[in-house]
């Protein structure tokens, strides 16, 4: 949240959010009014698309602020701004591609209601312009310096994409990897850049890859995948690649995204690889590769006691009936659950702090088959980090 002192005759805002902020902090909006016979203030809150009502409040003023009150829309806004999955595809055509309900576009309007008469009229009243929310939960300290000029897309100026992820990732023939980015300014050309280097840091060549002109979306995922670039990029011999690099850049080629490396690593054969896709504290969904999966399988049984005495086909009571014993504990319903472990390859320090994220991920999703994926549940409650 910022100050911003905004004025509308009687009413002044004195704190409101960034115009994008995440879902799940503190979304304050703070007012105040220049009258003294104000009760309280009525707060409408619309959904832009639809301008639908998606909440009506009232909030007071207090004894040390006759004339202000605020409000945490937090609670509210926050079931409105989901994570979304898309598997990371072979691109068709592009290596960009958007996502929607990331993201929730919302409105306020703020009208005083005053006493008068023994009643209570409207007085002025504030309508925001429109903002936004996405589906997000930063840890404290990161809300603290949030300042959403750190991740819009805009020119002028160098951003961060949307991960906490250590930069020098190492990719794979059968690794995932994408960066997510927000970007609002569907009249400005942007590009994903990706540089390919040799192991002697020659640059072999530099292939773009542009978002529609016109695109009106707001939160964008470039592919980074090793084998999906190389059936989309096919101007560089793979073979000669050592590390590749990838940002955002303007039409002049001016960088609006901090650079990103990703180290081609061959996986050892002794390694069976399972891609693993996490939403991050941003609300985006991560990708992990472990390996060398090791399932246990458990089984629950709901049963029910039968007699083991019947009247069998010889007219007999007995425990059988032919050449088989009767049944004493009938199965009725049969669940199981599978529990896999996984282990990850070397980590640095800064690879080990970011995958204690994987403990606060609101889902997991785990890679199953080419083109299946399943949510899976993490059992791990807890983690030590220790530097090494």
């Amino acid at each position: 949240n910022y100050k911003a002192n905004i004025s509308k005759m009687a009413i002044t805002i004195l704190q409101n959010p960034y115009k994008y902020t995440p879902s799940k902090n503190n979304i304050i909006w703070s007012v105040s009014s220049d009258v003294s016979n104000i009760t309280y203030f009525k707060i409408v809150v619309y959904e832009v698309v639809s301008n639908s009502i998606i909440s009506n409040l009232k909030i007071y003023p207090s004894p040390d602020n006759q004339t202000g009150a605020y409000i945490n829309l937090s609670l509210i806004l926050r079931s409105y701004a989901k994570w979304e999955f898309k598997p990371i595809h072979v691109p068709a055509s592009e290596l960009v591609d958007n996502f929607e309900k990331n993201l929730f576009a919302y409105k306020i309007v703020v009208t005083e209601r005053l006493s008068s008469s023994g009643g209570i009229i409207d007085g002025a009243s504030y309508t925001s312009d429109t903002n936004y929310v996405f589906n997000s939960k930063l840890d404290p300290i990161t809300f603290k310096t949030y300042n959403q000029n750190k991740y819009l897309v805009q020119s002028g100026r160098v951003v961060n994409f949307l991960t906490s992820k250590p930069d020098n990732v190492k990719v794979n023939d059968s690794s995932f990897e994408s960066l997510h980015f927000l970007h609002n300014d569907s009249g400005e050309v942007i590009s994903g850049r990706y540089e390919f280097y040799d192991k002697n840091n020659n640059l072999l060549y530099t292939h773009y890859e542009a978002i529609d002109q016109g695109d009106e979306h707001i939160l964008y995922r470039i592919n980074c995948s090793l084998k999906h670039l190389k059936i989309a990029v096919t101007n560089v011999n793979f073979s000669n690649v050592a590390y590749y690099d990838v940002a955002m850049v303007d039409y002049s080629q001016n960088p609006l995204t901090i650079n990103r490396r990703f180290i081609i690593e061959s996986l050892p054969c002794h390694l069976e690889p399972v891609n693993l896709f996490f939403v991050n504290q941003f609300g985006v969904f991560e990708t992990l590769q472990l390996f060398n999966p090791i399932s246990t399988l458990s089984t629950t049984k709901q049963t029910v006691k039968n007699s083991p005495y019947k009247l069998n086909s010889a007219g007999m009571i007995a425990d059988y009936d032919d050449k088989l014993f009767n049944i004493i504990d009938e199965i009725l319903t049969v669940s199981s659950e599978q529990q896999i472990k996984l282990s990850t390859g070397i980590l640095n320090d800064g690879m080990l702090k970011w995958l204690s994220t994987l403990l606060t991920s609101e889902q997991i999703v785990m890679q199953v088959l080419p083109d299946l994926y399943v949510p899976v549940l993490l059992s791990d409650t807890s983690y030590e980090i220790s530097n090494q």
